[in-house]
């Protein structure tokens, strides 16, 4: 075929690059390097019988790289020159030269108790009775799975382009949960910076699925999909049934659901604003005559009081009680996530008043460190610190949980005058002392840091609390008969195969933010917006 020929299939490829890619910028880019790669191929003097088809399989390979380069996975090779063995079954198309790759990628994308004999029969050219004596198996059972994995073969081929969008489009999940994490950070360590991971959870929500299917739908072969889904399994994120299909055992929500309802809360709130207020006070109040008060201080009881409250108060409203489950490393929690589509903007009609984000309080506990006994490290992250959603960004820990654990050593180590190169410190938080001081926690004076956030011994944490709880107490009895109302109305739908989501994960978006009672507060002049500084909402607790 002569390379001038090529631009007459220049509109052919790039409507099929389009229907692939989904965005015409992609399509443009894969258009191009197929055209680059097969005139290179050409000027080789290599004769082409069918050029149409045999574009396409070259724009199947590209199209394949970028994939591969999109999920950072390595590519798939199930043997070169490979000729599948006629088969009554499977059409002799499939075994032209020129298809030998789709085939190979369609044995990649069988499950691996199927796909394991197709390779042994047809690319090692291994008898049925070799197979079955290496694997212990019955040779009916190594025929019959020959015979399913050549039809699953076929299928692919008669319904080549299946994929969803999750192939060539990735969402972002953001995992969360409540309760304890495992000790290395699960259930969230299970999903950070892993998109494929987060993907197949996506996919395997709203029905069981296969791990061929889920293979096929992502468009990433099943030899790399399945140790992804042992590993969700084995965390408890996804579950197995008896038939090899998985689903994801947790609740998703879409960032949509943080705002469906978000001037009804907004309305909420302010009605109920005097529910909150009158305990709110009367903590503050008496707050202000113990010896360890202090605006951060004040600060943090306000969105402990509003949080607690709040969650208290759901509780008691619920049929069943909300609880958490026995997780591998030491877990203790229910699991829920948010499904962020790239470059996702709230609606202008669905924005609040204010920006509401709040995570729930965390509490990081160090034993017998340097003989102290039971360090803490209390943490909230709300919007009215301008700097939370970063707070552990830039320290060089994978884990947020090990950027706390070790900001508490550290502040410990501070507040006693010890000098931390001489003990054990990662020397990456001495390294990010200016990060420290930046985002509010330390200040430095006369070369050397010093603390900012508050810190309690246990007898004066003790206090704080009982002050806290006996408000929060307060507002739950004050709210309780108006969010039980609100809460019959208010439930996300679930899969009907998902049986362990408890009532609050359905409620959750839809409830009552604490910052808005927060911001309804300060509104009302019972705390500064403006403190003058940046105040993490950080505690400490040693003696």
């Amino acid at each position: 075929m002569p390379n001038e020929e090529i631009t007459n299939y220049i509109d052919f490829l790039l409507s099929a690059a389009i229907k692939k890619c989904g965005d015409i910028a992609d399509a443009q880019d894969l258009t191009q390097e197929t055209l680059l790669a097969a005139l290179s191929y050409i000027e080789k003097g290599v004769a082409i019988e069918n050029p149409k088809a045999w574009l396409v399989s070259v724009m199947n390979r590209k199209y394949y790289d970028i994939l591969r380069r999109k999920y950072q996975i390595p590519s798939v090779t199930m043997g070169e020159g490979f000729d599948i063995a006629e088969e009554g079954d499977i059409s002799d198309n499939i075994i032209k030269t020129e298809q030998a790759e789709l085939v190979r990628r369609e044995v990649a994308f069988l499950a691996e108790s199927y796909r394991r004999i197709i390779v042994e029969h047809y690319f090692h050219t291994k008898s049925v009775k070799t197979i079955a004596k290496e694997l212990s198996l019955p040779e009916g059972t190594v025929k019959s799975r020959l015979d399913f994995g050549r039809k699953q073969i076929r299928k692919g081929f008669e319904k080549m382009e299946k994929y969803q969008e999750n192939s060539y489009m990735p969402q972002y999940l953001a995992l969360r949960n409540s309760g304890r994490f495992g000790i290395n950070g699960e259930p969230m360590s299970l999903t950070e910076d892993n998109t494929l991971a987060q993907n197949l959870l996506i996919l395997a929500y709203e029905r069981p699925i296969s791990i061929s299917d889920l293979s096929k739908a992502i468009g990433v072969a099943s030899a790399y999909v399945e140790p992804i889904v042992n590993k969700l399994v084995d965390g408890e994120l996804m579950k197995r049934m008896g038939d090899g299909k998985v689903y994801t055992d947790f609740i998703i929500y879409h960032a949509s659901d943080y705002v469906k309802y978000i001037h009804e809360e907004e309305a909420f709130a302010k009605k109920n604003i005097e529910a909150f207020l009158s305990p709110l006070k009367n903590a503050i109040k008496e707050l202000k005559e113990t010896s360890f008060y202090s605006e951060r201080l004040e600060r943090f009881m306000m969105i402990e009081i509003a949080q607690d409250g709040l969650y208290n108060s759901m509780e008691s409203v619920r049929e069943k009680p909300q609880i958490f489950p026995d997780r591998p490393n030491g877990g203790k929690w229910i699991a829920f996530a948010t499904v962020w589509p790239e470059n996702y903007k709230i609606p202008e009609d669905a924005r609040g008043k204010e920006e509401y984000g709040l995570s729930g309080r965390r509490c990081e506990h160090i034993d017998n460190y340097l003989d102290a006994k039971n360090l803490k490290l209390y943490n909230y992250e709300s919007s009215l610190d301008p700097i939370a959603w970063r707070k552990h960004d830039g320290y060089g820990f994978n884990f947020f949980v090990d950027v706390e654990v070790n900001m508490l050593k550290f502040f410990y180590l501070l507040k006693k005058n010890i000098k931390p190169e001489n003990v054990d410190l990662d020397t990456r938080m001495i390294r990010s002392i200016p990060i420290l001081e930046e985002r509010g926690y330390i200040t430095t004076k006369n070369g050397a840091p010093e603390l900012l956030i508050p810190v309690l011994t246990h007898e004066e944490e003790k206090r704080f609390f009982e002050i806290s709880q006996s408000a929060s107490n307060a507002f739950a009895d004050n709210i309780r008969e108006q969010l039980a109302v609100w809460c019959k109305t208010h439930k996300k739908e679930i899969p009907p195969h998902l049986t362990s989501v408890p009532d609050q994960k359905r409620t959750m978006p839809y409830e009552p933010n604490a910052m808005m009672f927060v911001y309804e507060a300060i509104k009302c002049g019972v705390h500064p917006r403006d403190l003058g500084y940046i105040c993490p909402e950080t505690v400490a607790v040693f003696d």
